[in-house]
């Protein structure tokens, strides 16, 4: 499987994993006149309603990983090389 068909894959799929699942979303008014009207939400609730979850689970997951993230810094092995103190060359030969 190539990467273009890959992606149209993961693409199809999650439009019908959220047109299936929202499709009761769709159904908030009421049968009969009995219930009252529900209140009008603004743009900024519908973003908050539909992206907040996504948008904290992300910052959950982002916080998760750094918290548990290792360095993994190897130090180089210590040098068997002597260095020799300016001076001092006559007394290590």
């Amino acid at each position: 499987m190539k990467a273009p068909a890959r992606t149209l894959a993961v693409v199809v799929s999650t439009l019908v994993v959220l047109g299936t699942t929202s499709a009761t979303a769709w159904a908030d008014s009421p049968a009969s006149e009995a219930w009252p009207a529900a209140p009008e939400r603004s743009t900024l609730e519908w973003l908050l309603l539909f992206g907040g979850g996504t948008i904290g689970l992300f910052v959950v997951v982002s916080l998760f990983g750094l918290l548990t993230a290792r360095n993994n810094y190897v130090p180089p092995p210590p040098s068997t090389d002597l260095e020799v103190a300016p001076g001092n060359e006559a007394a290590h030969h």
